[in-house]
């Protein structure tokens, strides 16, 4: 019987150890991308730049009908994302943050500068698709170009919630997703020449 309980508790702690990696590779964390290493990278091209600069992380996209998305490299199943985001530019845009990223599929919690929003999905044909009507809704809780907004995601389990400025806006459920890497984003309409600005990125537990 003690031998039993012996292998018992060793499979058990290896268990346990086993779940501990899992679950470090997740943990939350905040980003004020005053640290170029934090892990989001740059890039640039023609038709867009992201990166860090001055504490904050810009996407500057200078064509139209242009999306840009960048991730960290982690799996969350169920988090809670916020940040500080600030744009310039062309009104006609889209800027939010995205969670269970995975084959670049992935929710999408937009608001715009001209004061609008939408829960997108991103399927395997790469299309975005509104979640929360048949396109995206206005909403006087965003605050316009030049202002800061307070952008919360909420992904847990099939609840999708966006929050502006400390008010829900939006809640949808969809099953599509369970989980996935997290990230930001930003996007044109019919101009290009925005500019994107994140700051103060929580990744918490929700």
């Amino acid at each position: 019987m003690r031998s039993f309980d012996r292998r018992w508790l060793w499979w058990a702690s290896l268990i346990v150890v086993v779940l501990s990696g899992c679950f470090a590779a997740s943990q939350p964390f905040v980003d004020d991308f005053s640290d170029p290493s934090s892990g989001w990278g740059a890039a640039s091209y023609e038709t867009y730049v992201r990166g860090y600069q001055q504490g904050r992380y810009l996407f500057q996209i200078d064509v139209p009908h242009w999306f840009v998305w960048v991730t960290h490299g982690n799996v969350y199943q169920d988090v809670k994302l916020r940040a500080t985001v600030s744009s310039a530019g062309e009104r006609d845009n889209h800027y939010g943050l995205i969670c269970r990223y995975h084959d670049e599929q992935f929710y999408y919690f937009a608001i715009s500068a001209d004061g609008y929003y939408a829960i997108f999905v991103r399927d395997a044909e790469h299309q975005l698709h509104p979640l929360t009507g048949q396109a995206m809704l206005s909403s006087q809780q965003i605050r316009g170009e030049g202002a800061e907004n307070h952008i919360t995601a909420l992904c847990r389990g099939p609840q999708l919630t966006l929050y502006v400025n400390g008010e829900q806006i939006a809640e949808v459920e969809d099953h599509t997703l369970e989980r996935g890497d997290i990230g930001m984003a930003a996007g044109t309409g019919s101009r290009g020449g925005t500019r994107v600005w994140f700051d103060d990125l929580e990744v918490l537990k929700p």
